[in-house]
């Protein structure tokens, strides 16, 4: 998707969410905020796990060839985000009913009832923070053209996605790899620019975990196994080189005939 992604405007935005939610937190106090904390909470954890066996059999975002190494995760992350919103507007309407009654019951004990609205800004930011997040996790997804590099150049936005670093990063290296595919890679060609892009991709996603071995032969047993056909030998620089020779070192040599694609790719003068 092609849209304008401007660092400032993200930055208004997580300021304005913010403000809202702190005076929501002030408004409506713990009792309401914080059940919508748990709810968020409790959506989210059901939402992970129940993500990743139904993405095996709702295909939202399906892409063939070389994108198929970000096309799982992405389908996955869009069906993580509507279980969230599904599973939120659940536990919402159920809040109609439960909120009122803690209220009540928690509201008997008076020294709670003076720190109430405290806690209510406490539950509404932490529930801002966690929806500002997914939000900015979204953007620096390879869906959207332009969101990582709009992302890195904010002043807030960067901060909040170094808040959980292990998810950022990987959600970052599957945005690395579909920059690569961008660059305009032809599964089924065999050029130098070709076979160069293509072992720049397996590199990053297999050295960022993305892929697996079993998922690297898979897909290079796909893409050689007409290269034998080739009479002419492929002419590659030293730098496309190299990089075709660090996705060989990977490769498991009894699926894959290594030997042979050696065979067919020279180093340019």
């Amino acid at each position: 998707m092609d849209f304008a992604i401007n660092s400032l405007v993200i930055d208004v935005i997580i300021v304005f969410i913010l403000l809202i939610m702190l005076i929501l937190g002030y408004i409506k106090g713990f009792v309401y905020r914080g059940y919508d904390l748990m709810a968020t909470i409790v959506s989210l954890v059901i939402s992970l796990y129940a993500s990743s066996p139904l993405s095996n059999i709702f295909k939202i975002y399906q892409v063939e060839g070389i994108g198929e190494i970000i096309g799982d995760v992405v389908n996955r992350f869009i069906i993580f985000l509507i279980l969230l919103a599904c599973l939120k507007l659940l536990l919402f309407f159920l809040g109609l009913i439960i909120k009122p009654i803690l209220k009540k019951i928690i509201y008997a004990f008076k020294l709670f009832e003076h720190i109430d609205r405290l806690l209510g800004i406490i539950a509404s930011f932490i529930e801002g923070m966690i929806i500002i997040y997914l939000g900015l996790v979204f953007i620096i997804m390879p869906i959207l053209s332009g969101g990582k590099e709009a992302v890195e150049n904010t002043i807030f936005a960067k901060r909040i996605l170094n808040l959980v670093p292990t998810v950022t990063n990987e959600i970052e290296a599957i945005s690395n790899v579909g920059m690569v595919i961008d660059n305009g890679i032809n599964y089924d060609s065999f050029n130098s620019e070709n076979i160069y892009y293509i072992a720049l991709t397996l590199n990053k996603a297999y050295d960022n975990g993305i892929i697996d071995q079993e998922k690297l032969d898979e897909m290079m047993s796909n893409y050689w196994q007409d290269f034998d056909q080739i009479e002419n030998p492929i002419s590659l620089t030293q730098k496309q080189y190299d990089e075709v020779i660090k996705l060989l070192n990977k490769l498991d040599s009894t699926k894959i005939n290594v030997e042979m694609i050696l065979n067919k790719i020279v180093v340019s003068e």
